[in-house]
């Protein structure tokens, strides 16, 4: 985190971190493991050669750490980075566990605030994270400043059409959680226009607007299925959901998250099949290309 950022912003990350902190241990490891799939199928998409240099923003527990690692060989490298602590210390784990080849590791860092020299990178890959960058024109800066000219930047989001399939809990979410406080009409003349990530054209204006060329964007969707209610709600701890459950927690206590998940559960059983609850999640893909001159 910059030395000169606000307060709010330094809080914002501050939030954010910890919320990642404390999912990490589950991250990606219960339920579906819908990120791991994203993950490959983004390092396809970008079709990494072997003996690159990659580096992936926001690893998480390695989504795409993992498949970019075995596309670049022995010759590449891999390095993830991570907000949160625990992230990468579990990620870090892992790669030990599996006896992986130094030239995949992981530290902690701020995407806003790269620590690599200019035009180091091959690649850079970022999952499902832009969207909680409090600052993103400064890390979209900062991809653009660390990838070589030529180089490629890949990225991914959630397509509007999820926000449908979260609908029904975020109702429910919303008759638990405190009330937002009423906004304050004079920062309301002039809204500073925010960010699109959940359309191709937003997604597009994004990269546009960050100097990159030659933008491609893919809508993937797939279909996952919860074995059962304890294996859906393990998964809501596990990702950026838990900001819910944490919060109706702290105002409400232990007997307010217990209602919230009766509520869920209520609605859950209704729509579930044989198999479990199935969830259709859609995933915007962007790869761009840097160009060779800045003129």
């Amino acid at each position: 985190m910059g030395r000169d950022e606000s307060d709010d912003i330094a809080q914002s990350k501050q939030h954010i971190g910890g919320i990642f902190d404390r999912a990490a241990t589950s991250y990606d490891h219960v339920g579906p493991q819908f990120f791991s799939y994203f993950g490959k199928r983004l390092v396809e998409f970008a079709e990494i050669s072997a003996g690159c240099s990659v580096l992936d923003v926001a690893t998480g527990r390695g989504a795409l750490l993992f498949p970019a690692a075995d596309v670049v060989g022995p010759r590449g490298q891999v390095i993830g980075i991570d907000l949160a602590k625990t992230m990468v210390e579990e990620t870090s784990k892992e790669l030990a566990r599996l006896n992986m080849p130094s030239n995949i590791h992981v530290r902690q860092m701020d995407a806003e605030h790269l620590q690599f020299p200019d035009e180091s990178f091959d690649y850079v890959l970022c999952g499902f994270a832009i969207f909680f960058f409090p600052q993103l024109s400064h890390a979209m800066a900062e991809f653009h400043r660390v990838l070589k000219p030529g180089g490629r930047i890949c990225i991914s989001t959630w397509d509007k059409s999820d926000d449908d399939q979260w609908s029904w809990l975020d109702k429910i979410a919303k008759e638990h959680l405190p009330a937002n406080p009423e906004p304050d009409p004079s920062q309301e003349e002039n809204p500073t226009p925010q960010p699109v990530f959940n359309t191709i054209e937003g997604l597009t204006s994004i990269v546009e607007k960050a100097r990159f060329e030659s933008i491609q964007v893919r809508l993937e969707t797939k279909d996952f299925v919860y074995k059962n209610n304890e294996e859906f709600w393990l998964t809501l701890w596990s990702h950026g959901k838990r900001a819910y459950l944490e919060t109706i927690e702290k105002s409400k206590g232990q007997e307010g998250l217990q209602q919230f998940r009766s509520d869920v559960f209520r609605n859950f059983d209704h729509m579930k099949k044989d198999d479990g609850f199935h969830q259709a999640f859609s995933a915007l893909i962007g790869l761009a290309t840097k160009p060779q001159s800045s003129a």
